[in-house]
């Protein structure tokens, strides 16, 4: 495998990137999104352009500040790092997209817009990327929600759906494990150590069954940030995202929820389980219920939505309509 990257490409991870290992700070994705603005208006129009600009060339043209100026000359400074540490990445069978190329993943771009990672470090084959829906949950499950989730995996499995995961321990575990065994395909989207993943799942990867998708340094240790991040991007891959179990103000998943019904990144659908507190109020918020009865039907994922919202739609109605002298007898 060898990478393949434009030259807008590598001004971008010349100038972003967290590969580049020395004294020098990456500019973040908004101080790159203010960059590219101006690329736009300026003589330039490209970021292939921006390389070996003095500082007072980056002021002068772009206008920036100048403390981002002297950012990025002091990446521009960097150029042969950035060059190693592609080669170190391409040994290790790590390969690298960006906004900038036909590959990145057209799910983020359209789902999060300027919250999308400006690159992708990925293992594995990107053409996976189809159809794809999570499930995400509490770390601890009983019995009932564990034979719950495995229907709901059989019927994805069975409509050729890829479980997008991230791997950490409950429910997001237990339905990798499930899928793997039931021969379905999986992005399992990472926020810390990507290589040691890749020795974990190497057959499955190998076999075309599996992609590992980061936003971080393949080297990179567990981060908090990081691992909210991801969680963010994992329903922007997501077509649906089925929520099994939620507890209100707990939880990754909980958080995620309410990030999402501000900025649409996915279609939420939640378990209907009066147990969980957090399923009952992300319904009250406008989250789509699914029953366990829709979960064990003969429905495709597709008519339990469509169904579901038909059945909304009418409730809503009814209630529209409903008289100001009904109103007074109840």
């Amino acid at each position: 495998m060898r990478i393949r990257l434009n030259l807008d490409s590598i001004a971008l991870l010349l100038f972003c990137s967290d590969i580049v290992v020395d004294g020098s700070h990456p500019l973040t994705s908004d101080e790159w999104y203010e960059i590219e603005r101006r690329l736009r208006t300026s003589s330039l129009k490209e970021p292939s352009r921006l390389f070996g600009m003095s500082k007072d060339a980056l002021v002068q043209i772009l206008q920036v500040d100048e403390y981002i100026a002297e950012k990025m000359q002091a990446r521009s400074l960097d150029y042969d790092k950035l060059m190693y540490a592609l080669h170190n990445l391409q040994n290790e069978g790590i390969n690298i997209t960006t906004t900038y190329e036909d590959d990145y993943p057209k799910e983020l771009r359209h789902s999060l817009k300027r919250r999308v990672p400006l690159f992708l470090y990925y293992i594995g084959d990107l053409s996976i990327l189809n159809k794809m829906v999570s499930i995400v949950g509490p770390h601890l499950m009983d019995r009932k929600l564990q034979g719950v989730t495995r229907a709901l995996v059989k019927k994805l499995v069975s409509e050729d759906r890829v479980l997008v995961n991230s791997g950490s321990k409950g429910i997001e575990s237990y339905t990798l494990k499930l899928y793997t065994k039931l021969g379905g395909k999986i992005v399992c989207f990472l926020s810390d150590h990507m290589l040691d993943k890749k020795q974990t799942y190497n057959r499955l990867i190998r076999d075309g069954q599996m992609l590992l998708l980061s936003a971080v340094d393949p080297y990179s240790f567990f981060n908090v940030t990081n691992a909210l991040d991801r969680n963010i991007y994992v329903c922007g891959l997501s077509e649906y995202q089925f929520v099994t179990a939620a507890h209100i103000n707990s939880g990754g998943t909980w958080f995620t929820s309410i990030q999402n019904f501000h900025y649409h990144w996915t279609t939420q659908l939640v378990y209907e389980d009066a147990m969980y507190n957090g399923n009952m109020r992300l319904m009250e918020m406008g989250a789509l219920k699914i029953s366990k009865n829709d979960i064990h039907s003969s429905l495709s994922i597709d008519q339990i939505i469509e169904k579901n919202q038909a059945e909304e739609r009418e409730e809503e109605v009814m209630i529209d309509q409903m008289s100001i002298y009904d109103f007074i007898e109840e």
